[in-house]
């Protein structure tokens, strides 16, 4: 029998989260990381989950019912997020980048698993994921033999989880493959997993309206939307980031699938105050996360908010912009409340063409709104 953890609160809704101010502490220690049978306050039974009394976020879901061996049912899960990739999406027919496992959308409580070429990276946020992560990754060997496996842990969440600290993954080098263009990446290196795989369907997007245009990508990491910006036919691109190491890497990305392309080593922020207004007419806004969790939405708003100001100010009537979050503390609305903001400060009228998110290899739970974390907002300046 699983160990039983009582509720404060009597549970309504189906989220999968429960803070430790909700959480009746247990008449006997469990260890950290245990999975549990909990109930709420009337003792009506919620379901089976993972318990750790070393984080605020004490509880995380993993099923609504009784689960007589959680870990077979983790497993389970896996098996599941693998078959909706292979056999619903069919991702391996257009692309060997994409996400296995989207934490609490796929229903695993803490866990990013990316499949970028001959790699699976996984990213840990939860020390019950890291518990058992080599039974998931025996299970990932089972289902491609060769992968290279690459373990990595989030630093914010392994202090919060009080998880161990792993040693840095070594160099692992693979290409990925989209869209016919291909991409050299070290997986588990840099930001995310290595590879932004959410973006996949909007780098289409913005070869579908790159013919004739001078395009600007800031924050270009790999040079993805750049690249693609070139095959659309573009008259003009340029591409900019302030790694120094990321500019390398785009600009191999960019000769190895033989595009004209300028890469710049610069800072974003200064590029749109001394950029010519109207000198670009489709400019590509994708910064980091720039608001990790509540405590810096403020921040991270005022910042996102300066960034649109300076592009739509650089930007003519006519011109495009697809400008993107991927801080999931940020909801949509007040995104799209800070872009209007940008927009009255840099006084221009501005329309909203598409609001889109990743791609369905990164699916949200009804129950979990926190899964869909990017914003990627498509935008035609009209006029001053």
């Amino acid at each position: 029998m699983l160990p039983e953890v009582a509720l404060k609160i009597r549970v309504q809704g189906r989220h999968p989260w429960f803070y430790r101010k909700m959480v009746r502490r247990p008449e006997r220690p469990i260890p950290a990381g245990s999975a549990v049978r909990v109930i709420d306050r009337e003792r009506r039974f919620v379901g089976v989950g993972f318990y750790n009394n070393r984080t605020d976020l004490a509880l995380r879901m993993l099923a609504r019912a009784d689960v007589e061996d959680p870990n077979a049912f983790l497993l389970e899960r896996l098996d599941e997020a693998i078959a909706l990739r292979d056999d619903v999406l069919r991702l391996p027919d257009r692309t060997n980048g994409y996400r296995l496992v989207h934490g609490e959308g796929d229903g695993f409580p803490g866990l990013i698993l990316d499949r970028l070429g001959d790699a699976v990276v996984a990213q840990v946020f939860s020390l019950c994921v890291q518990q058992r992560i080599e039974k998931i990754g025996e299970r990932l060997l089972e289902r491609w033999p060769n992968a290279k496996l690459v373990l990595t842990v989030d630093e914010t969440a392994r202090q919060r989880e009080g998880m161990e600290r792993v040693p840095a993954p070594g160099r692992v080098d693979v290409e990925v493959e989209e869209h016919e263009v291909r991409y050299a990446v070290r997986a588990g290196q840099g930001h995310k997993t290595g590879f932004f795989a959410d973006q996949r369907d909007a780098r289409q997007l913005i070869r579908r309206l790159a013919k004739g245009r001078r395009v600007l990508d800031l924050c270009c990491n790999a040079g993805g939307f750049a690249i693609n910006a070139a095959r659309g036919g573009a008259r003009e691109v340029v591409a900019m980031d302030l790694d120094e190491e990321v500019v390398a890497i785009a600009a191999g990305n960019a000769r190895a699938n033989r595009q004209q392309i300028h890469v710049e080593h610069g800072d974003a922020f200064d590029a749109l105050r001394d950029v010519r207004t109207g000198r670009f007419d489709l400019l590509v806004l994708d910064p980091p996360k720039w608001a990790t969790g509540k405590g810096e939405v403020e921040a991270g708003l005022v910042r996102y908010r300066d960034f649109n100001r300076l592009a739509f100010q650089a930007s003519a009537p006519g011109s495009l912009i697809l400008t993107c979050s991927c801080s999931g503390a940020v909801s949509e609305g007040a995104f799209l409340a800070t872009l209007r903001d940008a927009a009255s400060q840099a006084r221009r009228d501005v329309r909203v063409l598409e609001v889109r998110g990743a791609g369905p290899d990164h699916p949200v739970a009804l129950e979990c709104p926190e899964t869909r974390y990017l914003k990627a907002v498509l935008l035609e300046v009209r006029g001053s």
